[in-house]
């Protein structure tokens, strides 16, 4: 950790040095203090989708501070580069240090390298109100991954601008696994394999937008060790996971990804955005398919924000996911043609698609020790409960000045096809957060808010946090 503090703190005033004699780049830093009491655990929706910053112990005090240098979308140059670092500081039952975001790239033209750790979300959604994306949804600590992409869609000249595409691959690491199934116990690094490719059709400043992609992930790593008899090289098990190649029937790592789908109708006031991410794990994506799984949106944004004194509603979101079915199926005859999944975790890795504890998909995937101790919880699992169905909630308004934010969840949760609950176990989870600008304090924001935990998957919570927060450009 100290090295990694010294290394924030080099790249912080590297980036100081580099402002004051460049004018092709912005500046911009985030600070925040935050301090929180429950009355058993943190909330689910304080903590979820929060890059792994906030603590789940209940009453604590954060504070995050970050700094980036930003691509100047005005400079006509090629060759551009950016670069951030986070630090988050928090005070509870177990205090901790860490850097979040620390990361460089470089742009040339519409191709990005990034090497570090900068936190991410892959697939379509409402990335404000959602629940969460169901591969990579910004729930857990970012990690170290080198990337290569093309961030933003980039239009094909051939087809008059019509359709348009962005693409990413990149390489990552996690931490260490014990392990369920093979010659070793544990091992003690694990690898995170992504890519995606996304299509727009149709022009962005059109009325109507088409939208249609996928993304493939991957944890892989220790097959050498795990299965010595196979004897498979790391280079050749890498293959195996990029290609999804199989071996003895069996894929190499643990994979998850999403087909998503996606049609935007801009009108003058109103922007409807409507989405699919539809599920896939096990089986050949191409041969047969599960039409039931993954999740669907419908988000309706304010195209301009209105200066009045009345209150007015910004933003509305619902979503519904559902997660009960793990079965791909024979598209024609509806035949079950592959065992069961288990989304999320794996028979090989117990920590499943998981990083410092905390789910890297949708966060409604929750770690079997953050849900109820009288669960039936089983080692090899990561997550005690990822079959359910869900209806989630979304709203911003704004009155006098003050921004208002609503999430409200209510799920039906059946626990895993290896570990059913013994009965179905509803939840409901929410947040309501204001926030308003000081008068004559520079940009300082105050917020506040209250969120609570009702059910019998999670223990029954409730809390009351407060806050300051302010963000500014630098140069």
């Amino acid at each position: 950790m100290n090295l990694a503090m010294r290394f924030c703190y080099l790249l912080i005033f590297l980036v100081f040095v580099s402002e004051a004699n460049a004018q092709d780049s912005t500046v911009i830093y985030n600070a925040s203090v935050t301090l929180s009491g429950s009355i058993e655990k943190t909330p689910f929706w304080i903590s979820a989708n929060k890059n792994g910053a906030v603590p789940n112990t209940g009453n604590f005090g954060l504070g995050q501070f970050s700094i980036y240098k930003i691509y100047n979308l005005n400079d006509p140059r090629r060759f551009q580069w950016s670069a951030g670092a986070e630090v988050v500081a928090s005070y509870s039952e177990k205090p901790q240090v860490f850097v979040s975001d620390l990361f460089g790239a470089i742009k040339v033209g519409k191709v990005e390298i990034l090497a570090g750790q900068k936190a991410h979300m892959t697939g379509l959604v409402d990335t404000l109100l959602t629940s969460g994306s169901l591969s990579v949804s910004g729930n857990t600590r970012p990690f170290p991954r080198l990337q290569i992409s093309v961030p933003d869609y980039y239009p094909l000249y051939f087809t008059n601008d019509f359709v348009s595409v962005k693409a990413s691959y990149s390489d990552g690491l996690l931490h260490g696994t014990d392990i369920g199934y093979g010659s070793v116990r544990s091992i003690s690094q694990t690898f995170f394999h992504q890519k995606s490719i996304y299509f727009r059709l149709g022009r962005e400043e059109g009325n109507w937008t088409g939208l249609l992609g996928m993304n493939h992930q991957a944890i892989w790593g220790g097959e050498e060790e795990i299965n010595p008899v196979e004897k498979m090289s790391k280079g050749k098990a890498y293959r195996y996971t990029v290609t999804g190649k199989t071996l003895n029937s069996r894929k190499i790592g643990n994979h998850f990804g999403t087909i998503d789908l996606g049609v935007q109708w801009k009108r003058t006031a109103w922007t409807y955005f409507l989405y699919r991410q539809n599920i896939y794990e096990t089986g050949s994506l191409f041969k047969v398919i599960n039409f039931t799984d993954g999740l669907t949106g419908l988000s309706i944004k304010r195209n301009k924000k209105i200066k009045e004194r009345y209150f007015l509603v910004n933003s509305i979101l619902v979503e519904v996911i559902g997660t009960k079915e793990q079965t791909n199926k024979n598209p024609f005859s509806g035949l079950a043609i592959f065992e069961k999944g288990n989304y999320y975790n794996h028979f090989t890795y117990a920590n499943g698609y998981s990083y410092f504890g905390r789910a890297i998909g949708t966060p409604l995937i929750a770690n079997k020790y953050n849900t109820r101790s009288d669960d039936g919880l089983n080692a090899s699992e990561f997550t005690n409960n990822n079959r359910f169905w869900t209806l989630h909630s979304g709203v911003t308004a704004s009155w006098l000045n003050t921004n208002f934010l609503f999430k409200g969840t209510y799920s039906r949760n059946f626990g895993t096809y290896i570990s059913p609950f013994d009965g179905r176990k509803d939840q409901v989870s929410f947040i309501i957060t204001a926030e308003r600008k000081l008068k004559g304090r520079s940009g300082l924001i105050a917020f506040a808010g209250l969120a609570g935990d009702i059910g019998s998957l999670y223990p029954h919570s409730e809390s009351l946090f407060a806050g300051l927060k302010k963000t500014g450009f630098l140069n």
